[in-house]
């Protein structure tokens, strides 16, 4: 039987959290790592103070990671290869009697972009396993960083990542929506187009123009400046939002963050974005990068006006943004359930 034979669904991002599962930099990871590992500390630290902490270390790494982080995490030895649990780690389901389970879904280095990733192939596995949590496979290339979940069945990802040749080029739109359905839970996919156009590495993934804030509601990366040249595929993205409902029939709720931030200072001749709806919301809190100083409270304020009961908590995420990613991207959150004792 499949997970969704068996009522297991994927739930929301903003749900309750048993803990956090963060993996530590790895030297694969093609930037100052020792800047990277710092970063990842300060996220650790500040998550701590709100939930569990989990980092996963290849065992390489695991006495020096255990010294410096033991007194607010715990420290897991797992192989890895990579860094980015939110697209190579499991996706977590739960079922209606609250059990949770995870699925693994194949990855490839984000379309074959790196080679060295095949310790983190197999890291869901071993992750699994040490959790005792039953484990579900697909031959779909599904990254976490590219999906978006309602926690009710609904899914918005965008086509560029999704659908590319260099990831599920045996997969018809169709098949991959039948896929999501039996894994997932997901009875309504809603296709974006693109994501950002600096979002090369990743080939557009979902979570730096669209993300779940609860049933029916939606924060869409929109930008003031026509000569922003993510202007015309954000105002395409907003339209299908617009027009599109939910697996219950819902109209979607779109608040639109219209600021997207570009870190002032530069790395290699490079000016980086970092989008804000790539924060990672958290137990009773909501960890937001910092990026433009002349934007980050205008952004902080629309954020806390949407997570009223949580605490903005600015941290940070140049050296990630670097790596092609953010807070969402280095976290991976498990989900409140029966079986979730960690």
């Amino acid at each position: 039987m499949t997970p969704y034979e068996k009522n297991f669904k994927v739930p929301g991002r903003f749900e309750d959290h048993e803990c956090t599962f963060i993996t530590w930099p790895c030297s694969s990871t093609d930037l100052e790592i020792d800047n990277f590992e710092k970063e990842t500390i300060i996220f650790a630290q500040k998550l701590s103070q709100f939930e569990k902490v989990v980092i996963i270390a290849d065992p390489s790494n695991y006495e020096n990671v255990f010294n410096q982080c033991k007194e607010f995490s715990t420290v897991w030895s797992i192989s890895t290869d990579f860094s980015w649990i939110r697209d190579n780690g499991p996706i977590f389901i739960k079922n209606d009697t609250a059990e949770v389970a995870g699925v693994h879904f194949k990855f490839n280095g984000w379309g074959n972009k790196f080679e060295k990733c095949e310790s983190v192939k197999e890291m869901p596995k071993y992750l699994l396993e040490k959790l005792n949590f039953k484990r579900f496979t697909s031959d779909l290339i599904l990254e976490g960083g590219g999906v978006s979940f309602d926690g009710q069945g609904t899914m918005i990802t965008t086509e560029q990542m999704l659908m590319n040749k260099n990831r599920n080029a045996n997969f018809s739109k169709k098949q991959i929506e039948k896929e999501v359905r039996d894994l997932l839970g997901i009875e309504k996919v809603i296709w974006l187009k693109k994501g950002l156009v600096e979002d090369e590495g990743t080939d557009g993934h979902v979570d730096c123009v669209a993300e779940y804030i609860a049933p029916k509601k939606v924060l869409a990366q929109t930008v003031y400046d026509k000569q922003n040249p993510n202007y015309e595929l954000l105002k395409i993205n907003l339209e299908i939002l617009k027009k599109e409902m939910d697996a219950q029939g819902n109209k979607l709720e779109i608040i639109e963050m219209p600021y997207l931030p570009y870190f002032p200072e530069m790395y290699n001749n490079t000016q980086y974005v970092s989008p804000y709806t790539n924060y990672y919301v958290a137990n009773k809190s909501v960890l937001v990068p910092e990026v433009d100083p002349k934007l980050d409270e205008k952004a902080y304020k629309l954020i806390q006006s949407i997570y009223i009961d949580r605490k903005i908590v600015p941290i940070p995420a140049f050296y990630q943004a670097i790596g092609g990613g953010g807070p969402g991207c280095i976290t991976q959150q498990l989900p409140k359930g029966i079986n979730t004792s960690v």
